[in-house]
């Protein structure tokens, strides 16, 4: 009986500048790299984009590479001809959303036609801002997001003065506390368009929100549309940053999509520390942006990628081309 195979390899690469948001320090990034071969030989790459430790989700790369496991042994032998079906297969991973989410990857490739993709240069800088600017002046994106740290008021005033057009967002990863409110809202201007993820729990936005005088984003509280609803319904966000990751994959992250677009919420769609074919589909959902989303040139966090067409730079725009993936850069996953 022919069956599907499913195959995991590992690629590392290390960070231009080291990452330094209010949660971690990193050095490298290792990434999942899944590949699934259909009944015919066809082979489709999915990139994961859980960390080795759980620092930033609870899922981890060697628990996606499991549950992606369990659920392969079930369904290796079902008949895959329709994106709507085998999608709803990837319920069963709803618990699972950065493994549900590789699968999403791969079924958008195995039933659609990938075209070129073209959106709008939104950095995020993670500390170390003047070294940026350095690096990037000749290619300045259209939004800058700083994350939240000791620098940031002296960070945004550089901003202010040395690139007055540029967008501006903060990112706090729920690490602002009510004596931080302040110099938020110094913050205040046409050009700073929203503050993300200021509070880590639902409470201390029914507490706190109505302090802030900037636009608030949720990102990390946005799991789901049951979650962005109770959100909205207390009005307290203008917005969601939708990562596919986090809600589980390409298909659930246009059903976020739509929920804001229908209820008036700003939509920005959230990147990762991500490789070249994650950030591919990245790029495809910032088309529904309303303001520019987390998308960077093929060499802005590394040096090296493993797929063999890198994004390119049109002006304040970026430029992808469907991911043509090389194996020989890819090591065999063995942890598990």
């Amino acid at each position: 009986m022919r069956r599907n195979n499913l195959y995991f390899y590992s690629y590392t690469a290390n960070f231009k500048v080291p990452i330094e948001t209010p949660l971690i320090h990193l050095d490298k990034r290792e990434v999942l790299v899944v590949e699934w071969v259909d009944i015919y030989g066809r082979s489709y790459f999915g990139e994961c984009n859980a960390f080795e430790t759980d620092w930033y989700h609870d899922e981890t790369i060697a628990s996606v590479v499991i549950n992606l496991k369990k659920w392969f042994e079930k369904h290796q032998h079902d008949t895959f001809d329709n994106y709507e079906s085998s999608v709803s297969k990837l319920n069963e991973l709803d618990e699972y959303p950065n493994a549900r989410s590789v699968l999403s990857m791969i079924f958008v490739q195995m039933f659609n036609e990938l075209g070129e993709v073209k959106v709008s240069y939104g950095a995020t800088v993670n500390g170390h801002l003047k070294e940026y600017v350095t690096r990037y002046a000749h290619t300045m994106p259209n939004r800058i997001k700083l994350k939240w740290n000791q620098h940031s008021k002296e960070d945004m005033k550089f901003l202010e003065t040395q690139y007055p057009d540029v967008l501006r967002v903060i990112d706090a990863n729920g690490k602002i506390t009510e004596s931080d409110i302040s110099i938020l809202n110094q913050f205040k201007s046409k050009q700073f368009i929203y503050i993300e993820q200021p509070f880590k729990d639902y409470e201390t936005y029914l507490t706190l929100r109505n302090k802030l005088n900037v636009p608030v984003f949720i990102d990390e509280s946005a799991v789901n549309v049951d979650t962005v609803n109770k959100f909205n319904t207390e009005q307290v966000i203008d917005g969601v940053v939708v990562k596919p990751s986090r809600v589980g994959g390409i298909d659930k992250a246009i059903e976020m999509i739509n929920y804001c677009k229908q209820n008036e919420l700003k939509v920005v769609i959230g990147g990762m520390y991500e490789f070249g074919l994650s950030a591919y589909f990245t790029a495809m959902l910032a088309s529904y942006s309303d303001y520019p989303s987390d998308i960077s040139p093929s060499d802005y966090y590394f040096d090296h990628d493993f797929i063999e067409n890198p994004a390119s730079i049109d002006q304040n725009n970026i430029m992808y081309t469907p991911p043509l993936v090389n194996k020989q850069k890819l090591k065999k996953y063995n942890k598990y």
